[in-house]
């Protein structure tokens, strides 16, 4: 078992603890943009995947600043005995970020400049290009202003620990633009690998059903996770676009793309066990005002439900501007519809919603992202 501290996204920290509690189960939520988990190895492997985790330290420790004034100096002094305890031999660098507003009377420059001084020695040199050991000491304030809305509250806190492999930094993907079949309206690829991660709470799944593939964001982010993608679309050039795509990007995931109505891929698949539904229907713009959309995603969920009986769905839905305020009412407007009445007829379908939560997806555009499993 390992104890880490994962250090999330400051675009939408709620999403990133989200993910975290689907790719390695409870997490202790210290900030919200810092979890705590402990969990087996294997589990632990799968934050190499997740698309809004930073950083991920370990052999961490704490400092919370609540009225009294923390200087530089004493934090130093702190990390400095904890290295004693917890840092290898070999050289070593400090490196320090922010997270909202910060600690106030706490510099970055220094805490690594004073750090660095007390534990520098000759079995622990300072290499600050290509260190051996990396301290990462995080300086963690509220959001100021929030990027969306947020039930946690995030009081000030100093974390530290050692930089952990399983995470490289803020996932970014491939620009949409970089691709060679590319439309304007096409999903961020950290959205994307957020809703594939979302979906694997109950294990990782045998394929991933994107029905409206368009260019092929989510196939794209499923395949480059090694997982197998079945795409489909009813517009043929996206179809013959993601299968581009694809073949672009090489991932180690195999894929098969197919032009066809959402409303009957379990015709199109057959029933296929343990799968991951994710897709982003193709709403208007200003679609959270009309219900237009909604026989077309019902259509969707009751086909995946006969499909995969056991499976899962990760979807996006149009909401109104509101949804960003939070907190996510029953009567939040979503598909022209009452989100109350939206959750109950989803369910007539065989599924149950199980999480919500809304996100900024262009200027005004808002979307809430739904997480669904069985209903039974």
């Amino acid at each position: 078992m390992r104890s880490l501290m994962l250090i999330g996204s400051g675009w939408h920290p709620s999403l990133f603890r989200a993910e975290a509690r689907a790719l390695v189960g409870p997490i202790e939520t210290l900030h919200s943009r810092i979890a705590f988990v402990t969990q087996s190895e294997s589990i632990l492997d799968r934050l190499s995947d997740a698309s809004l985790v930073d950083d991920v330290l370990h052999h961490t420790s704490r400092l919370w600043s609540y009225d009294q004034v923390l200087s530089t100096g004493e934090l130093a002094a702190h990390i400095a005995e904890w290295a004693e305890d917890f840092l290898p031999s070999g050289t070593f660098a400090v490196r320090s970020r922010r997270l909202g507003t910060g600690v106030d009377g706490i510099s970055r420059r220094e805490v690594e400049s004073e750090s660095g001084t007390l534990i520098v020695s000759e079995s622990r040199p300072v290499d600050l290009e290509e260190p051996e050991n990396e301290i990462v000491v995080v300086l963690a304030g509220p959001d100021d202003p929030p990027s969306h809305w947020d039930d946690t509250n995030s009081g000030k806190m100093v974390v530290w620990g050692l930089r952990d492999k399983a995470a490289s930094g803020a996932y970014i993907g491939t620009p949409p633009t970089d691709r060679p079949f590319f439309k304007p309206v096409t999903l961020d690829p950290r959205l994307a690998r957020a809703m594939v991660s979302l979906t694997r709470s109950r294990g990782d799944p045998t394929t991933v059903v994107d029905p409206f593939c368009g260019t092929g964001g989510i196939a794209i982010e499923a395949s480059m996770l090694g997982l197998d993608v079945l795409a489909s679309d009813l517009d043929p050039e996206m179809v013959q676009g993601t299968l581009t795509n694809l073949q672009w990007s090489s991932g180690p995931g195999g894929f098969r793309v197919e032009e066809h109505s959402a409303e009957s891929i379990h015709e199109l698949w057959g029933e296929v066990s343990g799968c991951s539904f994710v897709f982003d229907p193709p709403y208007g713009r200003n679609a959270w005002t009309s219900d237009d959309g909604l026989e077309v995603l019902l259509g969707a969920l009751s086909s995946a439900r006969q499909m995969s009986p056991d499976g899962s769905v990760c979807t996006m839905l149009p909401t109104s501007p509101e949804a960003l305020e939070g907190p996510i009412s029953d009567h939040l407007q979503v598909l022209g519809r009452e989100w109350g009445e939206v959750r109950s007829v989803i369910r007539d379908t065989g599924w149950e919603v199980s999480m919500s939560t809304p996100v900024r997806v262009h200027r005004s555009l808002s979307r809430l992202v739904v997480l669904c499993h069985p209903a039974d």
